[in-house]
């Protein structure tokens, strides 16, 4: 007997759309938000966050609501602050790039806007007066060392903010004289078919360093501080700081990377150092500096099984070191051991909120907080790069 598959007339609901409800009202700009944006208060309490405007501007704020998702657009600016300016950047200026989010604020106040958050982040560690200094950069401009661009083989820049557009980009004051050169070189190849991406990308990635003189096309680069000589201030800390602790028989080095901060200590101690990275060509980066007293280990970090499988025991007269990427230590109870053995612990950190976390952390392993320091890392943008002494209590 045959069968016939008989197929049933089912009622659908078509997805209806919220539709999206705009308002406008007047606020001032109470705080900055962790990635640079003003904080406003609506008239019925909503906090939004507003691109382009300052601390204590009063702003007119256009609202977009549409069911939860909420959207905050700068409309007008009612009061400047007197530390406005005009960006240097035309992509900056026509709202294209959103790269650097404080270009259109003078660098002092940018400086004193990182100091203030850091302070309060200090001081909700420590009980005690804790002097924090805060190491502006020497440029302003001009003092990016490294570069990634995005091209479609027609145009060239950097990827637009909540997008997959290509800013077309022909200049970026930001960039060191070298690498505005390669640029200028690389787009001078515009259009190029070799550079349309593959079937499975969306664009074909291009790297520059202004020590290397050959771009990266679609290859990853080991990891390197992108302002050269704020990056000599930490490495030249670190070493003042190793030459003053309590001498150690072994140091603990978490994200190593290609060694910028291992050969520091390397050369202030004589201490066994253990190099951790989870990057194989960091490593062999590392490798190829040949340092005698240093042992790497490759490990993700971030991976509970790989640090209880591969790190061995913590020793005594232990001294850490670590300069952790923006999450920070998300595994720090799995290397709880080693902090609760270490003598000194010397952080540092390149996002606020996660080195506060990761303080709270180390003082609940029995360290103190004795030093910090703040460094701009990146002008021009709300990053804050902090430099940290936890010693061990006695």
């Amino acid at each position: 007997m045959s069968r016939r598959r008989v197929q049933l007339n089912r009622k659908t609901t078509a997805r209806v759309s919220t539709p999206a409800s705009t308002d406008r009202f007047v606020g001032t700009v109470r705080d900055l938000s962790s990635d640079g944006r003003g904080v406003v208060e609506a008239p019925d309490g909503q906090i939004v966050f507003v691109s382009g405007a300052w601390v204590g501007e009063e702003v007119v704020v256009l609202r977009t609501r549409r069911g939860k998702e909420v959207k905050a657009e700068l409309d007008d600016v009612v009061t400047a602050s007197p530390h406005k300016q005009e960006a240097p950047c035309s992509a900056h200026r026509d709202g294209t790039c959103g790269g650097c989010a404080w270009m259109f604020i003078d660098y002092k106040a940018q400086l004193a806007q990182k100091q203030e958050k850091l302070n309060r982040s200090v001081s909700g560690l420590v009980t005690d007066d804790l002097d924090v200094p805060f190491l502006g950069s020497p440029a302003a401009l001009g003092y990016r060392n490294r570069a990634q661009f995005k091209t479609d083989g027609e145009v060239m820049g950097y990827v637009a903010a909540g997008s997959h557009t290509i800013v077309d980009i022909s200049s970026c004051p930001i960039l060191t004289d070298e690498n505005q050169r390669q640029l200028a070189l690389l787009r001078s190849s515009l259009p190029n078919p070799q550079w349309r991406p593959r079937k499975d990308k969306r664009w074909t990635t291009i790297d520059i360093d202004d020590e290397r003189l050959v771009p990266l096309v679609d290859q990853r680069q080991p990891f390197r501080q992108g302002n050269s000589e704020q990056n000599m201030i930490i490495i030249n800390w670190l070493r003042e700081k190793i030459d003053h602790l309590s001498k150690v028989e072994f140091v603990l080095e978490l994200f190593c990377g290609s060694g910028n901060l291992t050969t520091a200590i390397a050369s202030q101690t004589d201490a066994t150092i253990v190099a951790v990275e989870g990057d194989t060509a960091s490593l062999q980066a590392l490798g190829d500096r040949e340092l005698s007293q240093v042992q790497t280990l490759r490990v993700n970090l971030f991976s509970k099984a790989e640090i209880q499988n591969y790190l061995p025991n913590p020793p005594q007269k232990l001294g850490v070191v670590l300069d952790p990427p923006r999450d920070g230590l998300k595994e720090r109870e799995t290397l709880k051991p080693w902090f609760r053995r270490a003598d000194w612990v010397l952080y540092v950190a390149c996002d606020l909120a996660t080195w506060e976390r990761d303080s709270r952390f180390l003082l609940g392993c029995g360290l103190s907080l004795s030093e910090v320091c703040g460094l701009d890392m990146f002008p021009q943008t709300p990053h804050v790069e902090i430099l940290s002494v936890f010693k061990r209590r006695p």
